[in-house]
């Protein structure tokens, strides 16, 4: 195998026999095991094969889309046929750029392959094998495995593969085509290797024979860069034969046993040791914000007084759950009247039932805090005014009292305790003072459960 230094890690196979030939392990498919049936067959002298063929990549006109696939399933089994190894499943989507004009052609990139390739041989040989054969039947796949090979060598795994073209270049059979600057393709030895394999999967009726003009990948644009094909053909499939077929089946069948016989004696690649990676970083302790001669950051008291805002935002909008979400779970309101609300719960329900009178439906609250004061990390105290202006309604007054077309506004100062810290504020008291308009009593507060009594 041409590339089998590479594959193996640049070693001579005729110096790397390691003592007798060890009895064979038990081998078997994968994919048809159970886990415990697994175990036993993944030991350390398991060899595992892992056919990697395309299973939609263009093979001309005359051929399906899925021959590479099929063709590394059935060297798969005429191997295990042969050998005691394991065969996982296959790897069906691969790196296949020359093709990709074709439609229905799926490629990964080569760093995917790589890495595709990489995880699965990692995943299985976290069981005991360090001994793996992709049984390649692409031609662009050699530079993914290659890279692959090196970075499983540096974990102690060896990774081999198929070179189908150094495999087939001296199989005893009268080639026809001519030769072919470039990589030939769904040509006259891969369709000889199907029509041996299944027959029923080949169309020769539309077989052509294109030799194609330029370098690189094929393309269907004529004058575009890379070797025009109309077909997706590489050479002549015209000339192909079941009697061809079967020799170069026969012949590859041969050079992968020689391969996987060397590679299960093969001495293993010395595994470089695990560098821990070094610790992150340490987070650095945010910056701390200046406080101000009130004791607050600018970002609380910016907090703090916008709660007025809040308040006065939801009031208008009639809104007394957000209201009562301005407030602690425990808060409580003390009116001038000695009367007090007890609780976030009492101060949203005593809320619903001011909106739902005439006189508050369409009212104003403005509150405006205008002197905030921090008293420590988690409390402060802000100061302010308040008014309270219901809406006209001709023919009555506030409360129902008098005629008066408007109604009149009342106002007050009111101080607010708070906790919480940074964004986050809630009000725990609120205290207030009532200027009635001259002449007219201050707005009387609801008798509900949980006011007490004045005194309190």
């Amino acid at each position: 195998m041409r590339t089998m230094c590479a594959a193996f890690g640049a070693m001579a196979l005729a110096s790397a026999m390691v003592g007798q030939q060890p009895a064979n392990p038990a081998g078997g498919v994968l994919s048809a095991m159970s886990w415990q049936e697994a175990e036993p067959v993944l030991s350390d002298s398991a060899v595992v094969v892992i056919p990697l063929g395309a299973a939609s990549v263009e093979f001309g006109p005359h051929m399906k889309l899925n021959t590479g696939e099929q063709i590394a399933r059935y060297l798969a089994s005429r191997v295990q046929a042969a050998r005691s190894i394991v065969i996982a499943p296959p790897l069906t989507y691969y790196y296949s750029p020359a093709y990709v004009e074709y439609p229905g052609t799926a490629s990964l990139s080569r760093n995917t392959a790589r890495d595709e390739t990489v995880d699965v041989v990692r995943s299985l040989a976290r069981y005991g094998p360090r001994r793996f054969y992709a049984l390649n039947t692409g031609g662009t796949s050699a530079g993914p495995l290659s890279d692959a090979a090196k970075v499983l060598a540096d974990s102690g795994i060896l990774l081999g593969w198929t070179d189908m073209r150094y495999h087939l270049a001296n199989a005893p059979i009268t080639r026809q085509q001519r030769s072919i600057a470039g990589a030939p393709h769904a040509d006259e030895i891969e369709t000889s290797i199907m029509l041996a394999i299944d027959p029923s999967s080949v169309d020769m009726t539309k077989a052509v024979a294109e030799y194609g003009t330029g370098t690189g990948p094929l393309t269907r644009k004529q004058d575009g860069p890379g070797i025009f094909s109309r077909t997706g053909v590489l050479g002549d499939p015209t000339v192909a034969s079941v009697e061809k077929g079967r020799v170069l089946v026969d012949a590859l069948v041969a050079a992968v046993l020689d391969d996987i016989d060397k590679l299960r004696f093969a001495a293993l690649p010395i595994a470089k040791p695990v560098t821990p990676s070094p610790p992150p970083p340490a987070a650095l302790p945010p910056p701390t914000e200046r406080r101000m001669p009130n004791g607050c950051t600018a970002g609380e008291e910016r907090t703090i007084r916008e709660i007025g805002s809040r308040f006065s935002s939801l009031w208008r909008q009639m809104d007394a759950t957000g209201i009562s979400s301005l407030f602690s779970t425990e808060a409580d309101i003390r009116h001038p009247d000695g009367t007090i609300e007890r609780t976030r719960d009492v101060i949203r329900q005593n809320r619903e039932l001011l909106f739902q009178k005439r006189e508050y439906r369409g009212s104003v609250h403005p509150v405006t805090l205008y002197d905030v004061r921090c008293l420590g990390p988690n409390h402060a105290i802000a100061d302010g005014k308040w008014e309270l202006r219901y809406v006209d309604t001709p023919g009555s007054g506030p409360l129902g009292r008098g005629s008066a077309s408007t109604s009149p506004t009342y106002s007050g100062l009111c101080t607010l305790v708070l906790s919480g810290s940074g964004s986050g504020w809630v009000i725990e008291a609120w205290r207030y003072t009532v200027n009635p308009p001259e002449g007219v009593p201050p707005p009387t507060t609801l008798k509900q459960p949980g006011f007490v009594g004045r005194g309190f």
